[in-house]
Protein backbone atom coordinates (compact mmCIF):
# COMPACT_ATOMS: atom_id res chain seq x y z
CA UNK A 1 0.00 0.00 0.00
CA UNK A 2 2.85 2.20 0.51
CA UNK A 3 4.04 1.71 -2.65
CA UNK A 4 0.81 2.52 -4.46
CA UNK A 5 0.86 5.76 -2.12
CA UNK A 6 3.95 7.13 -3.18
CA UNK A 7 3.26 6.21 -6.69
CA UNK A 8 0.05 7.51 -6.61
CA UNK A 9 2.13 11.47 -4.83
CA UNK A 10 5.05 11.23 -8.00
CA UNK A 11 1.87 10.88 -10.66
CA UNK A 12 -0.18 13.27 -9.62
CA UNK A 13 2.64 15.89 -8.75
CA UNK A 14 5.11 15.38 -11.70
CA UNK A 15 4.88 17.67 -14.61
CA UNK A 16 3.93 16.05 -18.14
CA UNK A 17 7.31 14.39 -18.85
CA UNK A 18 6.56 12.90 -22.40
CA UNK A 19 4.41 16.62 -23.84
CA UNK A 20 5.01 16.45 -27.66
CA UNK A 21 5.01 20.82 -27.63
CA UNK A 22 5.98 23.15 -24.22
CA UNK A 23 2.53 23.77 -22.73
CA UNK A 24 1.98 27.63 -21.83
CA UNK A 25 -0.34 26.91 -19.02
CA UNK A 26 -0.58 30.55 -17.04
CA UNK A 27 0.09 30.79 -13.72
CA UNK A 28 -4.05 30.40 -13.14
CA UNK A 29 -4.51 27.16 -14.96
CA UNK A 30 -1.17 25.63 -13.03
CA UNK A 31 -2.74 26.60 -9.70
CA UNK A 32 -5.88 24.80 -11.09
CA UNK A 33 -3.79 21.57 -11.41
CA UNK A 34 -2.03 21.89 -8.36
CA UNK A 35 -5.75 22.19 -6.28
CA UNK A 36 -7.16 19.22 -7.77
CA UNK A 37 -4.06 17.25 -7.61
CA UNK A 38 -3.96 18.47 -3.78
CA UNK A 39 -7.73 17.47 -3.63
CA UNK A 40 -6.86 13.71 -4.94
CA UNK A 41 -3.92 12.81 -2.65
CA UNK A 42 -6.39 14.27 0.24
CA UNK A 43 -8.77 11.96 -0.38
CA UNK A 44 -6.15 8.99 -0.84
CA UNK A 45 -4.97 9.94 1.99
CA UNK A 46 -7.80 9.95 4.36
CA UNK A 47 -8.91 6.80 2.71
CA UNK A 48 -5.62 5.09 3.43
CA UNK A 49 -5.36 5.79 7.07
CA UNK A 50 -8.90 4.99 7.41
CA UNK A 51 -8.32 1.34 6.11
CA UNK A 52 -4.98 1.39 8.48
CA UNK A 53 -6.92 1.74 12.01
CA UNK A 54 -10.12 -0.27 10.46
CA UNK A 55 -9.46 -2.83 7.88
CA UNK A 56 -5.98 -3.75 7.71
CA UNK A 57 -5.16 -4.30 11.40
CA UNK A 58 -2.18 -6.24 12.51
CA UNK A 59 -1.54 -8.71 15.57
CA UNK A 60 1.67 -8.13 16.46
CA UNK A 61 0.38 -5.50 18.82
CA UNK A 62 -2.93 -4.84 20.74
CA UNK A 63 -5.35 -2.28 20.22
CA UNK A 64 -6.40 0.69 22.84
CA UNK A 65 -5.85 0.18 26.49
CA UNK A 66 -5.39 -3.44 26.72
CA UNK A 67 -1.99 -4.84 28.30
CA UNK A 68 0.73 -6.10 24.92
CA UNK A 69 0.57 -9.12 23.94
CA UNK A 70 -3.53 -9.23 24.80
CA UNK A 71 -4.27 -9.98 21.27
CA UNK A 72 -2.21 -13.30 21.11
CA UNK A 73 -3.33 -14.70 24.35
CA UNK A 74 -6.96 -14.37 22.61
CA UNK A 75 -5.57 -16.31 20.09
CA UNK A 76 -3.79 -18.95 22.41
CA UNK A 77 -7.18 -19.51 24.36
CA UNK A 78 -8.78 -20.26 21.26
CA UNK A 79 -7.41 -23.63 21.36
CA UNK A 80 -9.56 -24.74 24.67
CA UNK A 81 -13.08 -26.01 23.74
CA UNK A 82 -14.64 -23.67 25.89
CA UNK A 83 -12.69 -20.25 24.57
CA UNK A 84 -13.06 -21.64 20.80
CA UNK A 85 -15.70 -19.06 20.03
CA UNK A 86 -13.86 -16.15 21.21
CA UNK A 87 -13.42 -13.51 18.36
CA UNK A 88 -9.83 -11.83 18.65
CA UNK A 89 -9.97 -9.60 15.47
CA UNK A 90 -11.32 -6.66 17.69
CA UNK A 91 -8.03 -6.78 19.96
CA UNK A 92 -5.84 -6.41 17.06
CA UNK A 93 -3.92 -3.21 17.06
CA UNK A 94 -3.87 -0.51 13.85
CA UNK A 95 -1.31 -0.63 11.25
CA UNK A 96 1.09 2.14 12.02
CA UNK A 97 2.69 2.26 8.98
CA UNK A 98 -0.13 2.50 6.90
CA UNK A 99 -1.68 4.72 8.68
CA UNK A 100 1.36 7.69 8.71
CA UNK A 101 1.82 7.51 5.36
CA UNK A 102 -1.87 7.97 4.56
CA UNK A 103 -1.69 10.84 7.37
CA UNK A 104 1.57 12.02 5.30
CA UNK A 105 -0.15 11.82 1.66
CA UNK A 106 -3.26 13.39 3.11
CA UNK A 107 -0.90 16.44 5.02
CA UNK A 108 0.67 16.96 0.99
CA UNK A 109 -2.60 16.96 -0.50
CA UNK A 110 -3.86 19.65 1.72
CA UNK A 111 -0.28 21.69 0.92
CA UNK A 112 -1.29 21.47 -2.68
CA UNK A 113 -4.85 21.92 -2.35
CA UNK A 114 -3.92 25.38 -0.39
CA UNK A 115 -1.01 26.32 -2.94
CA UNK A 116 -3.50 25.64 -5.81
CA UNK A 117 -6.42 27.90 -4.59
CA UNK A 118 -5.13 31.36 -4.15
CA UNK A 119 -4.86 30.42 -0.10
CA UNK A 120 -2.25 30.73 2.19
CA UNK A 121 -1.32 29.46 5.79
CA UNK A 122 -0.51 31.69 8.64
CA UNK A 123 0.82 29.56 11.49
CA UNK A 124 0.54 31.43 14.84
CA UNK A 125 0.42 29.97 18.86
CA UNK A 126 -2.15 28.33 19.36
CA UNK A 127 -4.10 28.42 15.97
CA UNK A 128 -3.91 28.23 11.73
CA UNK A 129 -5.00 31.29 10.01
CA UNK A 130 -6.29 30.06 6.55
CA UNK A 131 -6.30 33.26 4.07
CA UNK A 132 -7.86 33.59 0.63
CA UNK A 133 -7.44 35.87 -2.08
CA UNK A 134 -9.61 37.69 -3.82
CA UNK A 135 -8.70 39.66 -7.38
CA UNK A 136 -11.18 42.25 -8.71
Amino acid sequence: MRRISMLLVLVLTATPAFAQEKPTASSGEHRGAMFWSGIVLGVAGVATSVVGVTVDRVGESSTGNAPPGTYQACVVQQRDPVYATNNCDVLKGKNRALLWTGVTVAALGAVLTIGGARTHAELSPGFVRLLHTIKF
